[in-house]
């Protein structure tokens, strides 16, 4: 039987998720916009699941929007208040990082190829951005902020609330509006959201399937009284920002696994990392193992473990663990031939004998010990350092 090491990629979908969503599927099947039982129905449905998902993120129903996935969410954030930056005048200054995910850096390339100023800002060598280094950043023309709450790669978990603070305080000291975007797909219904006390956060972006919904549903939170303005238009759903007929099923199943998740947070956050802990302890004993983010736990996605294997390919790494009954991935990837590392890794400044050789191993609820003490008994036999050939050795002996 194969070990599940990848639940930052995707989670299996939960039981009490599926059986929700069954009814929606087939006798609760009404379109949500329609005026009749069948309709309002649905109808009523959505609204549940949009208090269950604000439940969790600790803010009201009404700054809620469900989106096709956690990409959707991003760009509309980010796109969608460049429009209403460029419709009202205002400054044309976006701020992010270097390790940002590929729909958050896309939409602000996007931008800077339209006449915006893009500041990307660098982070530490366990993956922090310096909330100074923000400080600095910020002028009298920023408009956009986005800052991922953790890190898909290396787990590191940026402090949002002391960002936003920030945010908060430079907006007043050069009496601007900015608004400040944060990519949560990883850290939602892993570590605690609270919107209520987090106020510089405008607009938050989630995707279901990383807590055990199914794929195709995301979510969109937009505090009150913060604008932006649809990149896709037609019909007036989600009030309008994403428009299209709901999934219906998939809203009711983002729901309830958002409610589930809620209710056992503490006590699985807890047992992920202590199965992290255990993994960097043993990972960190095999020669050519290097941890990559921060080992310390607490600023750490829970059960996330990174690693680089030193003059390794991240690929070949994910096959022969595969083989092995053990799944896991690689930022690095192959194009054409070439080893291309991660962008994040590479903002680490790590060396490239490093970042080519990069692993991820993320726990999800249903993992075990068991299977963190077979996993590592694969990865010694793995990550065992080939032989010298007798040319090299020969080579050496010359010397």
């Amino acid at each position: 039987m194969s070990i599940y090491f990848d639940n930052s990629a995707t989670t299996k979908v939960r039981q009490e998720v599926v059986d929700a969503m069954m009814p929606y599927l087939m006798e609760e099947f009404g379109n949500p916009s329609s005026i009749h039982s069948f309709g309002r129905n649905s109808h009523k449905a959505i609204s549940h699941a949009r208090k269950q998902v604000a439940d969790l993120l600790g803010c009201s129903p009404t700054e809620i929007y469900f989106s096709p996935c956690g990409t959707m969410s991003n760009n509309v954030a980010i796109l969608g208040r460049a429009r209403f930056v460029k419709a009202n005048g205002l400054g044309q200054h976006l701020i992010t990082t270097q390790i940002e995910h590929p729909s958050v850096l896309g939409p602000s390339k996007l931008l800077e190829a339209e006449g915006w100023k893009v500041t990307y800002l660098p982070v530490c060598g366990e993956g922090f951005l310096n909330p100074e280094d923000l400080r600095k950043a910020i002028t009298k023309e920023t408009s956009i902020i986005s800052v991922m709450w953790a890190n898909n790669e290396i787990g590191t978990v940026q402090p949002i609330a002391e960002l936003g603070q920030v945010v908060m305080e430079e907006a007043a000291k050069h009496g601007t509006e900015i608004f400040f975007h944060t990519d949560a797909v990883q850290a939602s219904a892993k570590v605690l959201i609270d919107l209520s006390s987090a106020q510089g956060v405008s607009a938050l972006s989630i995707s279901g399937h990383k807590f055990h919904a199914p794929k195709g549903i995301g979510g969109l939170f937009l505090r009150k009284g913060v604008n932006i303005m649809p990149i896709t238009f037609g019909g007036g759903q989600e009030k309008a920002l994403l428009p299209g007929t709901e999934g219906l099923a998939n809203v009711v199943a983002l729901g309830k696994a958002a409610e589930l998740a809620r209710l056992d947070l503490e006590e699985c956050c807890s047992r992920l990392k202590e199965l992290a802990q255990y993994l960097i302890a043993e990972l960190s004993q095999i020669e050519g193992v290097q941890i990559t983010g921060t080992r310390d736990l607490d600023r750490r996605l829970p059960g996330h473990v990174s690693i680089t294997v030193e003059n390794a390919e991240g690929e070949a790494l994910v096959m022969q663990l595969d083989m092995k009954g053990v799944c896991a991935s690689s930022a690095s990837a192959c194009h054409s031939g070439v080893i291309e590392p991660s962008h994040v890794l590479s903002a680490l400044q790590l060396p490239c004998s490093r970042t080519k050789g990069s692993l991820r191993l993320s726990l999800g609820r249903y993992n075990t010990k068991e299977e963190c003490d077979k996993a590592v008994e694969v990865m010694r036999a793995v990550f065992r350092p080939k032989p010298a050939s007798k040319k090299t050795l020969t080579a050496g002996a010359s010397k």
